[in-house]
């Protein structure tokens, strides 16, 4: 699914977070993969969130992969559209970016 040409965005939090609660209260679509990978659907786009230092129930840092466009509309800068979602998720969680 995930190429090494598909875009990627890293983030730091300053403190550990739930990545999936946080998900839960943004209102954004989630499935569990394991403890550090969870499968998301964000405006009909598929992305992929690695927790990168803990796990995704406390994670300090994370990655969040683009696996698929949302359909019809290709996303015209796909790390804009990452930063946004992250910008979103980050909001939902009581820390912010590091």
């Amino acid at each position: 699914m995930t190429g090494e040409d598909e875009p990627v965005q890293h983030c730091t939090l300053a403190e550990p977070a739930d990545l999936r609660t946080a998900l839960e209260v943004a209102a954004i679509e989630y499935l569990d993969v394991d403890n550090h990978r969870t499968i998301v659907i964000y405006q009909q786009a598929i992305l992929m969130v690695v927790a990168t230092e803990g796990k995704a129930t406390a994670a300090r840092a994370f990655d969040v992969e683009f696996w698929k466009e949302p359909p019809g509309t290709p996303t015209n800068d796909p790390d804009e559209f990452l930063i946004a979602f992250i910008d979103e998720l980050v909001a939902a969680t009581e820390t912010s970016r590091r």
